[in-house]
């Protein structure tokens, strides 16, 4: 039976309570149309949400199981977990997926993994290659020696015993000071024609005079240092700095000074060759008398009696001249050498606010690094200012290539450094438990 049928039936049924009227049988059918075609469209809806819930649960399900998988296997290498996808049922549908989404995941993490450790590697070799080519340890004129560095000018010096030596670009050359002068200290500002030096003339100890020599083309002129120790004292200069200038002569110092018992026993007019200090006695050897023992307090009183009582005594001094004749001397405090520059033609010494080279006198504060303890030295060159400071109680360098620990250098606490000028160049001293030690920025 059709639609037309079923609407006849239904009118014959319902004639006696309807009046008809032209176009009622079209009505009813477009009605009965619209609610058949509603009918179907809710079964349609209805077939398509069972079946989206359907989806839900059974990607909820795998799911799970993908996950409690991938925590069991954990980070699987890439090919073991290719191995196992190779031999998984096709007819596991569920375990093809986990497979599937565990193989990229754990050839994600391995992938990043190599990638973060190359780069951490790669990061570390520059960084070490940095440190190493930019500060490149200098040679000293003698392999192996004990060498002390200082700079003068545009030049680094180098002594090695009674032997100085100055350096030309990457080799050192050997300087021609007075053969009896024993140099403490020398002065190559002016250039060698006019070099100057600092050191002892003679050689006994109790007689031996500080003097500052000036080269004048091929001849010398002489300065001596008045002596202002106690006699029976000797002195023992470990460092020394020296400048002149057509104004002034100034010699920076840290020497030891010690009681020598027979320098005390000829200061008293005995004529000992060696002597030696127990308890309240010298043990003596005269030359005229043999073997004599002196008391003394029957020899004293004596000027050095404190060293008598106390040992050596170590000092840090300057002493100025502006004719080489009378000196003035200022006492420093400090066991370190107090450095001097020559700057816009006066010599000038560091102080607690100053760093002084030649050329250059710069404030402490003005180039101090933020949170740093200590400015310990500064130079200004063209590239920029480098620096040695201190830094949570370690000791840094700081040139156009950042920030360095001092002790990357040396490989050994390094408690001091100092920088300086060569040519155009940047180089420094490092104080290490073998010893000075030079280096060249760049090489």
């Amino acid at each position: 039976m059709n639609l037309d049928d079923e609407v006849r039936r239904h009118l014959r049924d319902t004639g006696e309570q309807v009046a008809l009227t032209p176009g009622m049988v079209d009505a009813v059918r477009n009605r009965a149309a619209n609610r058949a075609r509603r009918h179907r469209f809710i079964l349609r809806g209805l077939g398509t949400l069972i079946v989206l819930v359907a989806i839900g649960g059974a990607v909820a399900v795998l799911s799970r199981q993908g996950d409690e998988q991938l925590t069991s296997l954990g980070p699987v290498p890439l090919i073991e977990t290719t191995q196992n996808s190779q031999v998984t049922s096709t007819g596991e549908t569920a375990d093809e997926a986990a497979s599937a989404s565990i193989a990229p995941n754990s050839s994600t993490q391995e992938t990043v993994a190599t990638v973060r450790s190359e780069d951490t590697e790669i990061t570390s070799t520059v960084k070490g290659s940095s440190s190493e080519l930019r500060w490149i340890k200098a040679e000293g004129p003698v392999p192996g020696a004990t060498t002390e560095y200082m700079y003068s000018g545009d030049k680094v010096l180098a002594r090695v015993s009674s032997q100085w030596f100055v350096r030309d670009e990457s080799s050192w050359r050997e300087l021609e000071i007075p053969a009896a002068l024993r140099g403490v200290a020398v002065d190559v500002g002016a250039g060698e024609e006019a070099m100057r030096v600092a050191g002892w003339l003679g050689d006994d100890p109790c007689t031996q005079n500080l003097v500052i020599q000036v080269r004048d083309g091929i001849a010398w002129r002489q300065y001596e240092l008045q002596n202002d120790v106690a006699p029976g004292l000797v002195s023992t200069v470990s460092q020394a700095r020296l400048r002149v200038t057509d104004h002034e002569l100034v010699l920076s110092r840290v020497e030891e000074l010690a009681l020598d018992p027979v320098c005390l026993l000829q200061s008293r007019g005995i004529d000992a060759v060696d002597a030696e200090i127990v308890d309240e006695f010298i043990y003596a050897t005269d030359r005229k008398a043999g073997r004599v023992v002196y008391s003394l307090e029957k020899l004293g009183p004596f000027e050095a009696q404190e060293f008598i009582d106390a040992g050596p005594q170590q000092r840090s001094l300057i002493m100025r001249s502006v004719d080489g004749g009378q000196w003035d001397t200022t006492l420093q405090s400090g066991q370190r050498v107090t450095e001097l520059g020559v700057v816009d033609g006066l010599v000038m010494s560091e102080d607690s606010e100053h760093t002084v080279h030649d050329g250059q006198r710069l404030e402490r504060s003005e180039v101090l690094p933020l949170a740093a303890q200590q400015l310990i030295d500064a130079l200004a060159s063209s590239s920029g200012i480098s620096l040695i400071f201190e830094r949570e109680n370690q000791i840094w360098v700081r040139d156009s290539g950042g920030d360095q620990l001092m002790d990357q250098l040396t490989d050994s606490p390094s408690p001091w450094g100092r920088l300086g000028r060569v040519s155009a160049g940047i180089t420094m001293v490092i104080e290490t438990s073998q010893g000075p030690a030079l280096f060249v920025l760049g090489g």
